[in-house]
Formats: structure tokens, sequence, C-alpha cells
């Protein structure tokens, strides 16, 4: 009877991975628009406006909040790269990739196309398997009471960078960032991007006063945990420099994590009030990869992560765990301040449930 139970899971599972849908449209037409710039062909006003609104496109930019002043410049270094007649100029600035960033991220699809091409194929054509790795990463960071499905949200493929996002409902991965870190292990950077739209954290009604920290605290469990799925495979030798993002977070979020602490007591003192805007700026960093990683990674290390999966959904409970783990920790990381946790359980206590 167990085995039949678990075969009509698997194929009400397969069911759903049929029904979402991945659109590549934005990165195929990149290529296409390429084919045409190697011929020394400029891209028209009309076509590249096209090209932008492109679902792919136009939910990445939105996502990242991109000018029209930074996309006209986009543009521009994709002729650089591309069109034939730009070839000197081209190899000055690859001189100095991170006074040309863009360039240097574009060549990188220039020089890769046939692995990125081949690669973008691959998904294409088993398309249920590779939604499959992605919900099994996801779920690695989550209680079984999560693992559901999002058939409704659309994976989308862009090439306008090398980071991804989960937009709208959706999810929305570049090419290049994607083939990098699936090479480490196939799913993880769409696997964490899963997470933010398949997980729920509980909601609470807070003192007015109280509202920011709750959003701060959101915010660190929003993205600490999820980067376990990913984040330490970006440390890897085989990812190109500039990709490895985990080594740095760790390093920025330990540094940074006292200023938490901090902005927790000014605020249980009432010496200092923080807007959003300043919190998301002056205490925490990356939308709160910065200390979030930090944190996760301590609560792994001491043999509390299966803790942290079943209390994914309570911003507080990261912060206990973390303070739990960091006594354990022979490294003796920092602990939460006594006033700091005091005031976090006060906070709770007189917090109301609104799921």
């Amino acid at each position: 009877m167990k085995t039949l139970f678990t075969l009509l899971i698997s194929l009400i599972f397969a069911h759903f991975l049929q029904a979402q849908t991945i659109d590549a449209t934005a990165a195929t037409r990149y290529f296409e628009l390429t084919d045409s710039l190697r011929q020394g062909r400029p891209v028209s006003d009309e076509l590249w406006k096209s090209f932008l609104s492109l679902e792919g496109n136009s939910q990445y930019i939105q996502n990242q909040a991109y000018s029209e002043k930074y996309l006209n410049r986009f543009r521009k270094d994709l002729e650089v790269v591309y069109m034939p007649q730009y070839d000197s100029l081209l190899q000055e600035r690859l001189k100095d990739p991170r006074q040309h960033y863009n360039t240097y991220l574009i060549h990188f699809y220039k020089a890769n196309e046939p692995q990125l091409r081949e690669y973008l194929q691959k998904i294409l054509d088993d398309r249920e398997a590779y939604l499959a790795s992605l919900y099994k990463e996801t779920y690695s960071m989550l209680p079984k009471r999560m693992h559901r499905t999002k058939p409704e949200a659309t994976l989308y493929f862009n090439a306008l960078g090398n980071d991804a996002v989960a937009n709208q409902g959706n999810l929305v991965l570049t090419l290049w960032g994607t083939y990098v870190y699936d090479r480490e292990k196939y799913g993880i950077l769409g696997g964490h991007e899963l997470h933010h739209i398949v997980s729920k954290q509980k909601k609470y009604a807070v003192a007015e006063k109280d509202e920011s920290l709750l959003m701060m605290l959101q915010l660190l469990l929003n993205e600490g945990p999820p980067d376990l799925i990913d984040k330490r495979y970006t440390m890897a030798e085989s990812v190109p420099e500039d990709m490895r993002f985990g080594g740095y977070m760790l390093q920025l979020g330990e540094q940074q994590l006292p200023k938490v602490d901090e902005a927790i007591r000014e605020m249980a003192a009432g010496t200092k009030t923080y807007s959003s805007k300043e919190l998301k700026q002056q205490v925490i960093g990356m939308s709160g990869h910065i200390p979030g990683f930090y944190m996760a990674d301590v609560i792994e290390r001491n043999g509390l992560k299966k803790k942290l999966v079943a209390n994914i959904d309570n911003p507080f409970q990261f912060i206990y765990l973390y303070n739990k783990a960091a006594k354990k920790d022979k490294a003796k990381p920092m602990q939460f301040s006594k006033e700091a946790i005091a005031y976090l359980k006060l906070v709770e206590s007189n917090a109301k449930a609104k799921n």
C-alpha cells in the first residue's frame, strides 16, 4: 500500500510539473540579436524595445530596477562585444573587467555560446526533469508540510546578467548564472529562487514602532536559509571569481551582525528609530543575504539545520536558533545580547498571528 501511495504522489507531482511552464523566449531571442550584431548590423530601436518587453526580460528589469540609462549602456556594451568593428575597443576593455563589468559579463556569453545553447536545449528537451531538480533543492530547506508545487509559476530564462530573481510569483533565471551554478550542482540557483515562491512565512501584527524590526527579521529569514541551497557551492574554484558570492557573504555577514544586535537594542531602548530603508541600507545588506547566510551557516555547522527547517516560517526562531548554535560553536561567533533577545521575545509575545 505504501508503494502504491508513493507512486500516486509521484504521478500527481509529475502532473503539476508538466503543467508548469518554462519560457526561454528571452534567451533564444538574445542569441538572434547577437547573430545580427556579429554581422556588423546594429539592433534597431524598435527591435531593442521589443526585446526588452519580452516577459522574461521585463520582469527581471522590473525586479532589478534597471533605468533606461542603464539599459541603453547595456545595449552599447552588446555592440562592443559582438560587432567586429569594435574588436580593438573590446580587447582594451577586457583588460579592466571591474571598470567594464558588463562588457566582461557579455563576453562570457559570447565566449561560451555553444555550451550555453546546448545547456538550454537540454533543459527544454526534458523540462520535467529540470523542474524536479529545482523542487528537490527547494524541499531540502522546507518541512514536509510545505512540500507543495506552484504550477502557476512560470520559469523564465534570459541573458541579461548572472543573477536570478523571484518576481510576481515567477522565477527569472539568467542563463549564464544558472549554467555556472548548475555545473556545481544541478538546480541549486533555481531551487533557491523557487524557495521564495513555495515557502510561506508567518505574518504578524505588531506595534507600529516594531514594524521595521519585524521586516528586518523577515528579510534575514527570507534569504539566509535558502542560501544554504546554493551559496556554499559558489565558493568552488571552478566558479568565476566574480560569482563566488558565498565567501564574500560569510565574511561580510560576520562583520555586519553586531550592527543587527545594536539596532535591536536601540529600538528596545527607544534611543533610535529606523525606517525600513535605513535598516536595509545600514544594518543588513543584499535584501537579507547579509548577514542571513552567515547566521544560517552557523546554525547548520552546529547541527541545528533540522530545527531551522522545521521553523522556516518563524523569523523570531531564526534569531533564537542562531544564538543557540553560536553558543556551541568552537569559533565563538558573536551572540545576540541578552537585551536584544529579551526585546525580541517581548515583541513576539505581543504579536498577533495573521495567518
